[in-house]
């Protein structure tokens, strides 16, 4: 099942103010409608320090992981963060992630090419996984059409004039979320 919006509703704070964060929206819309302990892979000005004080309020763990570390920003509520360049499938942080209930995985990570390879890697582990940067333009950078197609369940947002964020699921059916 698959749905594609182009506008979601949410506080002043979880809105897009350019192109860099126009996946706030869609992550606000997965924080609010499904439980479990968030995971960032990618962190950055526009994702990290909202997750870290949702999570902070809602009482969730919360995890950020960053592939470059001169990029990103550190969570501020005591959260963990990883910074130690590697975020390849051949998971270094196992006993981390065995602590973790994923109810939302956001992967926004650089190099581009090993997005589709943790999508693939984290569809059956993880309840929902974000994506940022899922329009049709960026496919030649990310290529991550084919892997996306093939969960359950997608949400796509495509505001205008922005890159497009998708949701995705085997077990949800986020479609029904908005």
């Amino acid at each position: 099942m698959t749905k594609t919006v182009n506008y979601i509703e949410v506080p002043k704070e979880w809105e897009s103010t350019n192109d860099w964060d126009s996946h706030r929206p869609m992550l606000y819309l997965c924080i609010k409608n499904k439980g479990g302990d968030v995971v960032e892979m990618g962190s950055g000005v526009g994702s990290t320090l909202l997750l870290d004080n949702e999570c902070y309020v809602s009482g969730r763990k919360f995890l950020s992981i960053e592939q470059t570390p001169e990029k990103g920003c550190s969570p501020l509520y005591g959260h963990s963060i990883i910074r130690d360049g590697y975020l390849g499938i051949e998971n270094r942080w196992t006993e981390i992630f065995d602590t973790f209930d994923i109810g939302v995985l956001f992967i926004d990570v650089a190099p581009a090419e090993l997005r589709k390879e943790l999508i693939e890697h984290w569809k059956d582990k993880s309840e929902t996984i974000v994506v940022h940067d899922t329009e049709i333009g960026a496919e030649y950078v990310y290529g991550m059409s084919k892997v996306l197609s093939a969960f359950k369940y997608r949400l796509d947002y495509q505001p205008i004039g922005k890159p497009h964020t998708t949701v995705v699921s085997n077990f949800i059916d986020v479609t029904q979320w908005i």
